[in-house]
């Protein structure tokens, strides 16, 4: 396996997201993180219980909050003094939240970060609802404030992110799906998101367009290593890393780069995946068998090099910004990425 990217300056690396805050680098955004969380349970207030409740256990289920972390952390690398990328911070959480109340009910999912879904607890109207709400709610309070030409941006985004559920919806149980699909997918699902997250940062901090542009592709960059992790730690990692049960993934029909790579390497995993998508994911046996043959012909290690890349690439983005403690912080965020997939 490809050895980690090293933490720059001599600093002991992080092992855990929780070290990143305690003893880490992450430790500038505190204050930030704390106002996020406050805005969050907020802003979704409605005028009967249902709304608050399901985002309540969304909320309370925990998730590492990244995407309001990146744009917090990117705000003030862009020289932004103000308080209003709270609100920017909280809206990229809730327009994930409302994926997620989305992403569950369309899959069937019934863990969502160690706790059982939304779907599964209120059937899947409400969820789909309440999504629908936050959506609508973030955008509400995003032209309330004034930010036009921030929420033209994110509207893109959102576009991005549906299109990227159809395209995996399309791509549903098809053993075929290649690389280029696989990109396109988690270009829109993932890493559109964590993109305006930095192009945000950027605008609300007054930078040029150039300049903005290097901040937004440091989110892409980010988002594709983050995903890529995601799904390699659904191969090798414990539920605690991920939220969700072992190879959830491939339980589930979905193809993830790791099976791509896999099956590049073994036309018969090819076919035993077929017959596992044929029964969707029904055969457990089979899914334990796939799961081994990707761990151990170099799938994972060819996985964890391509999200390297990407971090090297973001971390080629926040070089061209002045040294301070925030670029650090996202630096560190890059390289954790991929750390614990080691």
């Amino acid at each position: 396996m490809s050895a980690p990217i090293p933490s720059e300056r001599g600093l002991s690396p992080a092992r855990t997201f929780d070290d990143l805050f305690a003893r880490g680098p992450l430790g500038v955004v505190n204050e930030d993180y704390a106002k996020v969380e406050k805005l969050l349970t907020s802003s979704v207030d409605a005028s009967f219980d249902l709304v608050p409740a399901v985002v309540r256990h969304l909320v309370e289920a925990g998730g590492k909050r990244i995407r309001p972390i990146v744009h917090c952390l990117a705000a003030r690398l862009a020289g932004y003094e103000g308080e209003e990328h709270i609100v920017l911070a909280s809206v990229s959480e809730m327009i994930h939240s409302a994926t997620l109340l989305h992403d569950d009910v369309i899959d069937e999912g019934t863990v969502r970060r160690g706790r059982p879904t939304a779907n599964r607890i209120w059937g899947n109207e409400a969820p789909v609802l309440v999504g629908d709400f936050i959506f609508a709610r973030a955008f509400t309070i995003m032209m309330d404030r004034g930010h036009f030409q921030i929420a033209r941006h994110l509207a893109r985004t959102v576009e991005d992110l549906v299109q990227g559920e159809l395209l995996q919806l399309v791509h549903a149980g098809d053993p075929l799906l290649g690389r280029e699909a696989y990109d396109e997918i988690i270009r829109c699902k993932t890493a559109s998101l964590f993109s305006w997250c930095g192009r945000a940062a950027a605008m609300i901090g007054g930078l040029p367009g150039e300049r903005a542009e290097e901040l937004a592709r440091f989110g892409h960059h980010f988002g594709i290593a983050f995903q890529i992790a995601d799904d390699v730690l659904d191969y090798v990692g414990a539920s605690r890393d991920t939220g969700k049960g072992e190879t959830s993934d491939l339980a589930e029909g979905k193809v993830t780069l790791p099976l791509i790579l896999a099956m590049e390497r073994d036309e018969g995993l090819a076919e035993e995946v077929r017959e596992l998508l044929r029964g969707a994911g029904a055969d457990k046996d089979r899914v334990v068998r796939i799961a081994a043959v990707v761990a151990r012909n170099g799938a994972v290690e060819d996985s964890i090099r391509i999200a390297e890349d990407h971090v090297r690439e973001g971390l080629d983005r926040l070089r061209r910004f002045p040294e301070s403690p925030h670029r650090e912080a996202l630096a560190e965020l890059c390289r954790f990425t991929v750390r614990r997939m080691h």
